[in-house]
């Protein structure tokens, strides 16, 4: 049988509170892996990182927030 693994990334940008960031990541983390403290390796290889978005579309994400929230600048 052909091992058809390959990576894969999924991305997922926010606005919220570095607080809330990082418990989105461990809430992935544990989807991940369920049973932190089992024996290694991992079913499913993975990793997490964190940092905070710049550019224009973290700006665009802010606006999104605003609009929903009827937030005015």
């Amino acid at each position: 049988m052909a091992d058809d693994r390959t990576r894969w990334e999924l991305r997922v940008e926010m606005y919220a509170t570095e607080e809330q960031a990082r418990d989105v990541k461990e809430q992935v983390q544990r989807l991940l892996c369920p049973d932190p403290g089992h024996r290694p390796p991992c079913p499913i290889p993975w990793s997490t990182d964190l940092y905070e978005a710049e550019g224009e579309d973290a700006a665009g994400l802010e606006r999104q927030y605003r609009i929903e929230h009827d937030l005015r600048d």
